[in-house]
């Protein structure tokens, strides 16, 4: 599957230190099922059920903190399209590059919209539009080795890609 390199959906807001843990039912990995029906429920309820394909999720300061689990995959699987945050954890910030499920930082965001706001975002350009409003925000730049990895619609495809490239044993 192509990644969307403009994604469209609806705000989902979060606040600060949203780690991964507390994103999922922690200790409940191996129930994916079960784990994808609750997403999100500390913070928003109805999250799981509601979350649309496309939907971006806003949050402040030091989203996706703390440990690796497999937060990033869980929220791109139930449609994420893109996670907007003032900062991230590194650990989940390379992780989801690394799915696929592009994560922009961007300075004073999380006050910039409302849940249900409509949302557009250029992944490659790092703007973000509010489609309400009209204002246009510009993220921190991201890595351009994660643009790629994301391109190729994750890690394991831009290895594949590059096998070529490098010598490995027999």
């Amino acid at each position: 599957m192509e990644p969307q390199l403009l994604v469209k959906g609806f705000v989902w807001l979060l606040g600060d230190n949203v780690n991964a843990e507390s994103m999922l039912m922690s200790g409940e990995e191996e129930r994916r099922e079960k784990v994808l029906q609750h997403v999100l429920e500390f913070y928003e309820p109805d999250f799981a059920k509601k979350v649309q394909p496309g939907d971006v999720i806003i949050t402040g300061k030091n989203f996706g903190a703390s440990s690796g689990r497999p937060a990033g995959e869980i929220l791109k699987q139930v449609g994420v399209g893109a996670v907007v945050c003032e900062s991230a954890g590194m650990l989940f910030y390379r992780n989801t590059w690394n799915i696929g499920l592009p994560v922009l930082q961007c300075r004073n965001i999380r006050n910039k919209f409302k849940k249900g706001d409509r949302i557009k975002v250029d992944i490659l350009k790092g703007i973000i539009e509010n489609l309400e409003t009209g204002e246009l925000f510009q993220a921190d730049p991201t890595p351009p080795i994660l643009l790629e990895i994301f391109q190729s619609g994750g890690l394991i495809n831009w290895i594949k890609n590059r096998r070529h490239l490098y010598q490995t044993l027999a």
